[in-house]
């Protein structure tokens, strides 16, 4: 194990001016190599060839199938899928800009009613069937027929058709000039239609992509075991040799497994624990973090009380420190609360739009007048099994013991069973979003946590007005209309606080010194093609 310690970090930088947002929205991500200008976490250092690495991951395989995935978790399923389909766009996770990987190109007409996807020419997933138009279809509708997938219910409502072999195109039912950074978040993965037909049972366990690795050995809850793929279309890639996925749910054992030297590399999270990190410097281990827009999350349940009312919700705020919560919940003095809904730099950035002041005084007399009316706030409080979650879960009870009228228990579940009671069946007071919820463009991130049927709207919010807002912003490429138009939601949610932010959020890695050319998307799933250990 080498001891050089080093650590650095990327914030948010300053975009060239609205045009530059509005010039990528309006030409689409038309480009060259998957290499272009990634957002590494490690820029300035390339990786040789062959080797074989280790990563650890947070949660347990749930499925291989992409149909399957209802998070598209960097944590879990979505950096293991990576690894077999590849990705077909990357929205960067500083700059919100869509890059071309499989596809070569993805365009939209003039309003942003027809897209059209161009593929590259001759990429073939690794049992001999061609990766085309037909192939990104078919995916598609696999995903809208299954169900699970946030995104069935926007898919169904396209119209698809195949062009020619390479080309796909699809009209949808409302303009949006931005449906490639949907694609590039939430739908990157494509499947073989032949193995999927030849086995549609076993291939969520034994899946078939284009991408850098094909899976050799797959042990449930244990770990999974890839090797190249001799086919992959990018010549020289990938980096490695092999690759090993581990489950190592405890984040302290994740340290000091790669500490040990029995591990590489942690899957980017986005709850960096301070002090975790420290420990990880402390024994020679490189952490690199990007800042984004957004922040950590707790969803409050806008369809039943006592969150249903609005001044439950704002009570919240009131009630607590989030500067003193982020500290807590992070583990450091240094952490921040978010304070505006996108960062200095960013286009969108109002800084005189910010979130409510703590007001003890004043969240007293919301909890009693709302006990006064028969409704005092007693809620459960769904927790996600994790040590930010966790502190932060117990924070905010001891903070509202504080208070009369206010009554929290805290219900913790792990990630599998809190997404089956949260994100599908709704049961819940208030619940974290796991990790934080990041959004380097207001598309499709903003967009899918407000907007009335959103596809991570959990809190049930509805504001007709920011319907209208957000379908205006997504219907243009015009940068100062769209920057109008966010301005107008930014101020529609801190007038009716659908729900908790709280601290500032970071993409984080963790990785022994050797490990070099990673990359990932705004989710901060791995791209895995030019990972691997540098030269020196």
């Amino acid at each position: 194990m080498s001891t050089r310690t080093s650590s650095w970090r990327l914030t948010l930088p300053k975009l060239a001016g609205l045009a530059v947002v509005g010039a990528l929205a309006l030409t689409g991500c038309a480009g060259t190599a998957s290499a272009e200008n990634p957002a590494h976490s490690d820029a300035p250092r390339e990786a040789r060839a062959g080797g074989e690495l280790t990563m650890l991951m947070h949660v347990p395989t749930r499925s291989f199938d992409p149909a399957d995935d209802n998070t598209m978790a960097s944590t879990g399923d979505a950096t293991r899928m990576s690894a077999i389909y590849d990705l077909l766009l990357v929205l960067d996770p500083v700059t919100g800009e869509v890059r071309p990987q499989l596809a070569e190109s993805m365009t939209p007409n003039d309003d942003g009613s027809i897209w059209t996807l161009r593929l590259r020419d001759g990429v073939t997933f690794s049992d001999g069937t061609p990766l085309d138009a037909a192939a990104v279809q078919f995916t598609y509708q696999h995903i809208a027929q299954k169900g699970i997938s946030s995104q069935t219910r926007a898919i169904q409502s396209w119209s698809m058709t195949v062009v020619d072999p390479l080309t796909l195109e699809i009209a949808i039912p409302t303009p949006n000039m931005h449906l490639d950074r949907t694609i590039a978040d939430s739908l990157p993965f494509v499947v073989s239609p032949t193995a999927v037909q030849a086995d549609p049972e076993g291939f969520a366990s034994a899946p078939v992509g284009a991408g850098p690795f094909v899976l050799d050995e797959y042990e449930p809850d244990n770990y999974e075991v890839y090797s190249a793929n001799p086919e992959y279309w990018q010549e020289g890639l990938p980096k490695l040799d092999g690759l090993r996925l581990e489950l190592v749910p405890d984040a302290a054992q994740r340290i000091n497994t790669i500490a040990s030297g029995a591990a590489n590399a942690q899957a980017p999270s986005s709850d960096a624990d301070a002090a975790l990190l420290a420990n990880a410097e402390s024994q020679g281990l490189v952490t690199s973090s990007v800042a984004q827009n957004g922040g950590g999350w707790i969803y409050l349940n806008n369809e039943r009380p006592p969150f249903d009312d609005e001044r439950a919700r704002r009570a919240m705020y009131l009630a607590l420190d989030r500067a003193e919560l982020a500290q807590v919940a992070l583990g450091s003095a240094e952490a921040t609360a978010i304070d505006t809904m996108f960062v200095a730099d960013s286009p969108y950035h109002e800084a005189d739009i910010t979130f409510p002041e703590p007001d003890a005084e004043e969240a007293q007399a919301l909890f009693d007048e709302l006990a006064d009316e028969g409704a005092p706030v007693e809620i459960t409080y769904v927790n996600i099994a994790g040590e930010v979650n966790s502190r932060t879960a117990q924070f905010i009870q001891a903070k509202l013991s504080e208070f009369e009228n206010v009554t929290v228990d805290i219900e913790t579940l792990d990630v599998t069973a809190a997404r089956e009671q949260v994100f599908v069946n709704r049961d819940y007071d208030m619940s974290p979003y796991p990790g934080a919820y990041k959004f380097p463009d207001p598309e499709p991130g903003l967009y899918n946590l407000l907007a009335s049927g959103g596809l991570w709207n959990t809190t049930g919010y509805a504001n007709a007005d920011v319907d209208a807002a957000l379908d205006a912003a997504r219907a243009t490429a015009d940068p100062e209309e769209r920057r109008a138009e966010y301005r107008f939601v930014q101020e529609q949610f801190m007038s009716d606080l659908p729900g908790l932010f709280t601290f500032t959020p970071t993409i984080t890695v963790v990785a022994d010194p050797s490990v070099a050319g990673m990359s990932y998307n705004a989710r901060g799933v791995v791209s895995w093609p030019e990972v691997g250990f540098a030269a020196e």
